[in-house]
């Protein structure tokens, strides 16, 4: 998109000089965030840092998707489809 930088600027005007985490909240409630991809995130990360720790990856699913509130099998797909 060629106006992708005008559009980074704009955002970047509305969330001025706040520290990242404020920012990020600030994107959040605006609904600049893609919370589909924030978990996305979090659960690949989290599974895999679990497993190097030393857990098994089933006990690291069943473990986050008991944490999460979610089911198992939605934990599982996103594991398995990098």
């Amino acid at each position: 998109m060629k106006n992708r930088q005008k559009l980074i600027n704009s955002l970047l005007n509305q969330i001025g000089h706040k520290s990242i985490g404020v920012a990020i909240e600030q994107m959040w409630n605006e609904g600049f965030l893609n919370q589909k991809a924030l978990e996305r995130l979090y659960i690949g990360k989290e599974v895999e840092h679990r497993v190097r720790a030393g857990e098994s990856k089933v006990r690291a699913i069943t473990q986050l998707a008991e944490e999460l509130g979610c089911s198992y099998e939605k934990i599982r797909a996103v594991v398995y489809q990098k």
